[in-house]
């Protein structure tokens, strides 16, 4: 139907992958090997492209039945930030609420498994390039971009480790013996190394690709400007960006741009479209029982008899609603100064107060409202207002016409989703280069960045409709004065992202990256710990931009791995 390549080419082989301070073996396969073959054996084209299609496979996290280790990020960039919460009952999945309270420790199983989603990728990426090395009989060509494509998932995984611990190593495919791995330190900043993998990949990566989850130039290229921006290298990575918007374009080979209607993006017809710069490749009713599906989109769906039954979790906060404030079309200077959006008590009886951005209700679900094509959102829906409030995530859950081709039933009755993750989408992009504008002070640039983002969003065409009335007053405009501040043009290209990204785990890290994160965040907690009295007594400090390094790792290092 859509996929990137069949991942059981090599199921019939135990590939060995030694991780930073253990091994897998058949963790990697979708079902049980039939036979043990050397590394030898794999250095051939047949090996070495099973192989990175292994690689491609660990985008979608651990390999082992592990949430919470993909980059969809829900819980490590949205529930750690003010835009949700974990949501269900706080006995469920209950390792979740010292990370939402900003009291997790090193021994919380979810943060063992973050981590090991990005060193199991990439151990998997050294593994191919160590084959690849060995074989005689790819052409040069080809292998030029099996490495381009090994070193972009290698960068990508070491990307996402560093800015979620902070102080993680950086591994090669020279690391092999268990001596290596113990001899390895944490002490140094492994940006040049990550800016070198995914320089390497921008370079020499073709601009489009026979298979369309195949990582291109232009997706190597916006990572690496990501990574950039992390690091406040704010010329260098507007050059890039420059370049990606004048010409990048998707695998495909179609250019790069906004699809009109915003809620249109989230649909599994439109997860490879001209929008999406890159995504990891799932898939539902393939013969494998749901292991190629996107395990992180099984438990935030709306329970009991709303779509899915199950389960229940990651529910937008009162804060994320209140941001879509709007007056004049443009967000409200203080939209947390007014009595609440929506009924505590009884969700489904509310006033709207005021008039929204249109994209709060493809973003936020609120009881009362349509919810995508399965009617009107009900109060039955939310497994548990105390822990997580009234509000619904709606944005990546599946509509009732994608049930059966993008979401099927899974083994214990939850809700298997076959729509892609989307890590990067062009309006992110655009975000991200309209703050470059803003540091180097073309403040008019960054407003015509941002002004193409909310245009998008004030298509009436897109606003949610019952019987063909709009379910709110729907109100939103372009910036048009001209930007003189740069404290103002920051600030407004800040909220833009939140707008606009909320719910897609971005959130935490640009607040960390911002430098804001422990303003924002206890604001948020005296704000909203008298309606969720589970965040009574929490507090946020610098010590929680990082998750802890899991101390097994610091134990089977010989200490050389310092928290």
């Amino acid at each position: 139907m859509k996929r990137i390549i069949n991942i059981k080419v090599i199921a019939t082989v135990t590939v060995i992958v030694t991780g930073l301070v253990y091994s897998c073996s058949d963790e990697f396969l979708d079902r049980a090997p039939l036979g043990a073959i050397s590394e030898v054996s794999l250095a051939n084209s047949a090996g070495v492209n099973g192989s990175l299609i292994q690689t491609y496979r660990t985008l979608r996290g651990a390999n082992v039945a592990a949430w919470y280790t993909s980059p969809s990020n829900w819980v490590w960039g949205s529930v750690r930030s003010e835009e949700a919460y974990k949501g269900s009952e706080a006995s469920d999945q209950n390792q979740l609420n010292p990370i939402e309270r900003y009291e997790v420790l090193p021994n919380n199983g979810s943060v063992h498994d973050k981590w090991r989603g990005c060193y199991d990728g990439i151990g998997m990426a050294n593994q191919t390039l160590r084959l690849l090395a060995q074989a005689t009989d790819i052409p040069d060509a080809e292998r030029l971009q099996i490495e381009a494509e090994t070193r972009f998932i290698r960068g990508f995984h070491h990307f996402e480790a560093k800015r979620t611990f902070n102080k993680a190593p950086y591994i090669g495919e020279s690391v092999v013996s268990t001596s290596d791995f113990q001899s390895i330190t944490n002490d140094a900043d492994i940006y040049p190394q990550i800016e070198a993998d995914l320089q390497f990949a921008y370079d020499n990566l073709t601009p489009t690709k026979d298979q369309k989850g195949r990582v291109n130039k232009w997706a190597a290229g916006a990572f690496l400007a990501k990574a950039l921006l992390y690091q406040n290298k704010y010329a260098a990575a507007k050059t890039i960006f420059d370049n990606l918007i004048t010409n990048g374009v998707t695998s495909s080979g179609e250019k790069y741009d906004l699809l009109p209607r915003f809620s249109t993006v989230f649909r599994g017809a439109n997860e490879n479209s001209k929008e999406v710069i890159f995504g990891v490749q799932v898939t539902v009713g393939d013969g494998t029982g749901g292991a190629n599906s996107n395990l992180e989109g099984e438990l935030p769906n709306p329970h009991n008899d709303g779509p899915g039954g199950c389960c229940g979790f990651f529910q937008p906060t009162q804060t994320l609603a209140n941001s879509y404030r709007t007056s004049a079309g443009l967000p409200v200077a203080n939209p947390h100064a007014t009595a609440l959006l929506q009924h505590e008590n009884s969700p489904g009886s509310f006033p709207d107060r005021g008039s929204f951005d249109p994209r709060l209700d493809w973003t936020v679900g609120r009881v009362g409202i349509q919810f995508l094509d399965w009617g009107v959102a009900a109060s039955s829906w939310i497994r548990n207002l105390p822990n997580g409030g009234p509000f619904l995530p709606i944005k990546n859950i599946h509509t009732q016409a994608e049930v059966g081709s993008f979401q099927v039933s899974g083994g214990w009755g939850q809700p298997t989703s076959g729509r892609n993750i989307l890590v990067m989408r062009y309006s992110d992009l655009l975000l991200m280069a309209a703050e470059c504008e803003v540091e180097a002070g073309s403040l008019e640039k960054a407003r015509e960045y941002v002004n193409l983002v909310r245009t998008r969003a004030s298509n009436p065409a897109d606003f949610v409709q019952k019987e063909g009335v709009d379910e709110a007053a729907y109100e939103v405009a372009t910036y048009n004065t001209t930007w003189t501040d740069q404290a103002v043009a920051r600030a407004a290209v800040r909220l833009e992202r939140l707008l606009e990204l909320a719910m897609e785990g971005h959130r935490f890290y640009d607040l960390v990256r911002w430098g804001v994160a422990s303003t924002v965040l206890n604001d948020f907690i005296t704000r909203e710990a008298p309606i969720r009295t589970h965040m009574a007594g929490a507090v946020f400090s610098t010590e929680d931009n990082y998750l802890p390094i899991p101390e097994y790792v610091i134990a089977q290092s010989t200490g050389n791995i310092k928290p």
